[in-house]
């Protein structure tokens, strides 16, 4: 149980500061470890750029770097802030000022406008849980997420936000269905990259098995507005037969991934939603945080 002396000492500025750092820190450190991640289909990658004309590795690195100070404040207000609508609400304005920031860093191409969100909720809710000495698994931070990100930011219509036009169209719940209902996405990925671990398969073939778990079942805002209901369904269904032959035969099924590939950056189908939960999922499965 948490001594008022734990929690006092876990409030103190120095003690936030150094706790806000370690979590921005591991932030960008998850959302590196996702772009420098080989054989993505669609995805920005060392290995090419796939089908996005306006962005490259570098770009991408840069503009997880630049986000560095939205997640330490967030970071920093997660551990000071209980949860309820002034923490959503700053929140709302941190982001947003973040979005400003990387779009300024990278000449208005938008590399991580997901992520700030996604990945934003993940730091403010692990905070909390630092600060109160409460346990910090993927289970608690995804729970502690689901709680703020159900509360409506009282300055935006979310309906007004990027994205809100493919969920509309499609019927879909979409980045803010995803978080908040506790992101379910991000501990099936998390879970698919523990227990491919278990079964030997090398940390990057893990890490591409947790993606294609998301990619087999996400409705994908990203794939939606590039291509449609028929994209997506070709993704669901083209990622699920890759993992049902990964898991089959115990090897990462390369061919098929690559063939994913080629007709994904063909038709300029980016999962980037899906990107943004394994980045947060690789933030949850880093013990630095």
């Amino acid at each position: 149980m948490t001594t008022a002396l734990t929690t006092t000492l876990m409030q103190s500025p120095a003690v936030r500061g150094d706790l806000s750092a370690r979590i921005a820190s591991s932030a960008v450190a998850a959302l590196t470890s996702e772009v420098q991640l080989r054989g993505k289909p669609g995805l920005v990658g060392p290995d090419g750029a796939r089908g996005h004309a306006d962005m490259d590795c570098a770009l991408m690195r840069l503009s997880a770097d630049t986000l560095y100070p939205t997640f330490q404040t967030l970071a920093d207000h997660g551990a000071r802030t209980p949860v309820g609508q002034e923490l959503r609400d700053i929140l709302g304005r941190v982001g947003r000022r973040g979005e400003e920031e990387m779009m300024a860093a990278t000449s208005g191409v938008n590399t991580h406008r997901g992520a700030i969100w996604n990945l934003g909720l993940m730091a403010t809710a692990t905070a909390g849980l630092r600060a109160s000495g409460s346990a910090v698994t993927v289970g608690t931070v995804t729970r502690r997420a689901g709680e703020i990100a159900s509360l409506q930011d009282s300055a935006v219509d979310l309906g007004q936000r990027p994205g809100a036009h493919a969920r509309r169209r499609y019927r879909v719940g979409g980045a803010v269905s995803e978080a908040a209902g506790g992101f379910p996405h991000v501990r099936a990925v998390a879970e698919a990259i523990h227990t491919a671990g278990d079964e030997g398969f090398t940390r990057d073939d893990a890490r591409l098995i947790g993606l294609l778990t998301s990619m087999s079942t996400l409705d994908d805002t990203c794939i939606l507005h590039r291509g449609g209901r028929e994209a997506l369904g070709m993704v669901h269904d083209a990622s699920y037969r890759i993992l049902e032959d990964t898991f089959r035969t115990g090897i990462l099924d390369r061919r098929s991934l690559v063939e994913l590939d080629v007709r994904m950056t063909g038709r300029r189908l980016s999962p980037g939603g899906s990107a943004d939960l394994l980045a947060c999922a690789l933030f949850l499965t880093t013990k630095d945080n």
